[in-house]
């Protein structure tokens, strides 16, 4: 119910637009642009995870693969940031790992980056997993760590061999 009638406030798209310019992919390139000019780079991610169903995941995938299309069309320095559980990792882990390679193979074929986002704690082991499988052979890839979690420190430590690229987030 929220979901439907939030976004409609005027209140709510005021508050939000300075963060997110709008629901389409051309709101954000259109931003982008601006932003660009002032010398700002941007970061792009897709509301929304816990994906449940392999159509659903798939069509996320098909989502930041036009956006990375959009960034390049439009000469943008922009990056993505992707959850795990929207490109189905409740799912089955190599699907999600299937479309988090393809991701950063097709960030990488235009100069750009791939940087996954971590989720709910429950999530840390096996995204940092999959972190550690992109990096192996995808370089242009990051992971976002939770300062908050009494245990990000040791996880930077567990990552640090892989020469890693970390966001750290409160």
């Amino acid at each position: 119910w929220l979901g439907e009638r939030l976004p409609n406030l005027p209140f709510m798209r005021k508050a939000v637009h300075r963060f997110m310019p709008g629901e389409e992919i051309a709101d954000a390139l259109g931003a982008a642009v601006e932003l660009q000019v002032l010398g700002i780079g941007t970061l792009y991610t897709k509301l929304g995870e816990a994906i449940t169903e392999a159509k659903g995941a798939q069509a996320v995938a098909d989502h930041y693969l036009e956006l990375l299309k959009g960034i390049k069309a439009a000469e943008i320095d922009g990056e993505i940031s992707v959850k795990p559980t929207q490109l189905g990792l409740d799912i089955d882990e190599d699907v999600c790992f299937g479309h988090l390679r393809l991701l950063a193979a097709a960030a990488e074929a235009q100069g750009s980056y791939l940087w996954i986002d971590m989720e709910d704690s429950a999530y840390v082991d096996r995204t940092l997993d999959l972190y550690q499988r992109l990096r192996a052979s995808h370089a242009n890839t990051g992971i976002c760590l939770q300062a908050y979690l009494r245990r990000t420190a040791k996880d930077v430590e567990r990552l640090l061999p892989l020469g890693p690229d970390i966001r750290l987030v409160k």
